[in-house]
């Protein structure tokens, strides 16, 4: 199971318990029964330290890299304002929908490389026929370099987009690629975003929170930007468009919202809106891998 897959049902089956009535620690202790692995250590740690009276964003804290700074920023906030279920309840949908997608791209993958291998297969048996077997070898060598190469190009250049504010400009700009990470990226700081406003939490600070959930340093570092600017009095509409780089459907939506004062209600629908449009997009990818 993947750490998506298992993050996703932690959260649902903490969110089910504190709607059940459980308190924090009897809701951790009912989850840490059912989970294993490096997650189930991570709750019991989680569990003790509640027990000794820390919160449970700072017990969770001391366990980041297994829980997700995102999850534990979203309960850091909420535990203020008394909806920590909702945070679970929402992250628990984040992370199911990242599964999907995620196990979407694998089977997609599943298929060229199933192909690859029977092709290397039939390419042997004639080689050992036709007597060019080294020659076969030579070729099949040359392009198992040729696809690690192309791997560690990809994992490098992702890498280095993430880091870099000038080559991740570059890298959210490209056509279909870079529009379907963008989309990916916005869905998910609208979503943290509504999740701030409907629990009363300032907009500065929820923008400061939702930017370190962004994978990319271009767009941390425009929300961080925008943060200062709705310090200065700024609509938050306002504060994203002076930055240049936040689409026109997104500004208009959240004015759209701050006119009818429902921003965390507009920005719930951007989030699905986004998230269609990634889904879309990905579907459309893993039918031209299949073809």
């Amino acid at each position: 199971m993947g750490k998506k897959r298992t993050l996703a049902l932690f959260c649902h089956k903490m969110a089910q318990a504190l709607h059940a009535g459980f308190d924090i620690e009897r809701a951790l202790m009912v989850v840490q029964d059912e989970e294993k692995g490096a997650l189930s250590a991570a709750v019991e740690r989680t569990c003790t330290g509640v027990r000794r009276g820390k919160a449970l964003s700072l017990s969770m804290r001391e366990d980041e890299l297994t829980y997700t700074s995102e999850l534990v920023d979203l309960i850091y906030v909420t535990e203020r304002t008394g909806k920590i279920e909702e945070a679970f309840d929402r992250m628990a949908n984040k992370f199911d929908r990242e599964d999907i997608i995620d196990r979407k791209i694998k089977q997609a993958a599943l298929y060229p490389a199933i192909v690859l291998i029977v092709f290397i297969i039939c390419l042997f048996m004639v080689a050992s026929v036709w007597k060019f077997l080294p020659q076969a070898v030579l070729f099949v060598c040359g392009l198992a370099a040729f696809i690690v190469l192309l791997i560690g190009l990809k994992y490098s250049a992702d890498t280095v987009s993430k880091s870099s504010k000038i080559v991740g400009n570059v890298f959210i700009r490209m056509p279909f690629i870079g529009k379907m990470i963008m989309q990916s990226e916005l869905a998910g700081f609208a979503e943290n975003m509504a999740v701030f406003y409907s629990c009363g939490i300032d907009v500065a600070k929820g923008l400061e929170f939702s930017s370190k959930a962004l994978r990319y340093e271009v767009l941390r570092d425009k929300v961080l930007k925008a943060a200062s600017w709705v310090r200065r009095g700024n609509l938050l509409s306002d504060a994203l468009q002076i930055q240049g780089i936040f689409p026109a459907d997104l500004i208009n939506s959240l004015r759209t919202g701050e006119a009818s004062g429902n921003v965390d209600g507009m920005l719930d629908k951007i989030a699905e809106y986004y998230r269609l449009e990634v889904q879309n997009r990905t579907d459309r990818m893993m039918t031209l891998l299949r073809q």
